[in-house]
């Protein structure tokens, strides 16, 4: 395995206006940052959130926010991680193995868990156990990135790079109105 550049995408709701901000964070393969960038704060309309319903998040994520931000990075990922499961959606957008990853134990949303998509549990000395989880059509990236997952979690906590990322936007959106 090579150097190894991995991404962590996530959508973030922001505590006081009802928008969204999306968070993409490019590392090595030990967890140091390489690039980091997120959206301004997108903020649906009533009538949008009405018209888009169950849809609107999604939406907002993919093709709002986690597509320009990828197309946007330099330092494009071998690997991209997501936190939420209608994220997955983004993977027939790009190119780029793309794996939702949650703690085991987790509870997470069912329909996630009824669908045929892959789900892989990775589990390492030192951090707590993750079920990686890939879009139903690519069930085969969890079993071909299986090995280099297994090395790169014994290297850093591939969890805690989304608690880094959301830190940040909370940052940002107390010093900048363009991210609240």
């Amino acid at each position: 395995m090579g150097k190894q550049k991995l991404g962590f995408f996530s959508l973030y709701a922001t505590e006081v206006t009802d928008s969204y901000v999306g968070s993409l964070l490019v590392t090595d393969e030990f967890g140091i940052p390489l690039e980091f960038k997120c959206t301004h704060a997108v903020k649906p309309t009533a009538i949008q959130r009405s018209l888009y319903g169950d849809k609107l998040q999604p939406y907002v994520a993919i093709t709002l926010c986690g597509i320009p931000l990828i197309n946007s990075i330099g330092n494009k990922p071998d690997m991209l991680f997501v936190n939420i499961p209608y994220i997955l959606g983004i993977r027939p957008n790009i190119e780029i193995s793309t794996l939702l990853i949650r703690r085991a134990g987790e509870s997470i949303n069912l329909q996630s868990d009824e669908d045929d998509s892959e789900k892989h549990k990775i589990e390492s000395g030192l951090y707590q156990a993750v079920i990686l989880q890939t879009h139903p059509s690519y069930k085969e990236e969890a079993m071909r990135l299986n090995g280099e997952i297994n090395l790169l979690f014994n290297n850093f906590d591939l969890i805690e790079p989304f608690e880094r990322m959301k830190k940040s936007v909370e940052i940002l959106g107390k010093s900048d109105s363009k991210f609240k």
